[in-house]
């Protein structure tokens, strides 16, 4: 073998062999924490005692974790994977934001996740994410402005839009479940704040009128991939609320032929 093969092909073939092997380990860790947060989102439809609700997300916060450490050291070789890892992102988002909306009937806040995410990559308080997102408290204070190089409010953003379609599904299963006993109150609450979410996305598409989100990357330009993906779940999110609206007023109008 020529000196030349030696010191050019041979090196090139173990770099493409290393890379070709983190690539494939990350998806793996990706499709991982993809499968933990749609249990984890599962679990808290269920509807089950906090007790137990409490002991299924800790044990899926310790394999979350897991993956999310190993990202978090593999991510600064594999930058050009930001677009494989932002889909699980965005389910993990989900995820989060759908568990803090269920027991606090407010938007968890992108700073406050990545705090949670901070803490999941070290290791630590699980206990304080839960009662976070259960009671609202117990969240510690960041002493510096929570970063993770792979996650980006982008990935917030169309978090929240696949969120909103698990409220849509919480309101319906509430009313459906009620067995004629139909307390409105928490629909109605879901369908207000849906409404104004809507609203801002609204703001958002005329301050950004070229909005495009595409695979973790926010640009603002017409014709590019990300406008068809952004618009998708815009008039997805906008079906979530006419379903719920229309749930509501079929219970209005079955009230009114009761009486």
């Amino acid at each position: 073998m020529s000196d030349f093969a030696t010191a050019i092909f041979i090196p090139a073939r173990d770099m493409l062999r290393e890379k070709q092997d983190e690539r494939e380990e990350i998806i793996r860790l990706c499709r991982d924490i993809t499968s933990y947060s749609k249990k984890g989102i599962f679990s808290l439809h269920r509807g089950i005692l906090r007790n137990e609700l409490t002991k299924e997300l800790l044990a899926y916060f310790e394999i979350l974790s897991d993956r999310l450490a190993k990202i978090e050291d593999m991510y600064p070789n594999n930058v050009h994977l930001r677009g494989t890892i932002s889909g699980a992102i965005e389910e993990l988002i989900e995820f989060f934001t759908f568990g803090y909306y269920k027991y606090n009937f407010e938007l968890l806040g992108y700073k406050d996740f990545l705090i949670m995410m901070e803490l999941l990559v070290q290791g630590s308080e699980f206990d304080a994410i839960i009662e976070y997102l259960i009671f609202g408290t117990g969240l510690p204070e960041s002493d510096h402005p929570p970063t993770i190089e792979f996650i980006d409010v982008s990935d917030y953003l169309m978090g929240i839009f696949d969120c909103t379609g698990e409220i849509m599904r919480l309101s319906i299963l509430q009313l459906s479940g009620s067995k004629g006993n139909f307390d409105v109150s928490n629909t109605w609450h879901n369908y207000k704040f849906l409404q104004q979410l809507y609203e801002q996305y609204i703001l958002l598409t005329e301050y950004y009128p070229g909005i495009s989100i595409n695979r973790g990357v926010f640009d603002n330009a017409p014709n590019l991939r990300g406008n068809t993906s952004f618009n998708k779940k815009l008039q997805v999110f906008e079906s979530s609320i006419k379903k719920i609206e229309a749930t509501l007023l079929d219970i209005l109008v079955s009230d009114q032929e009761i009486i």
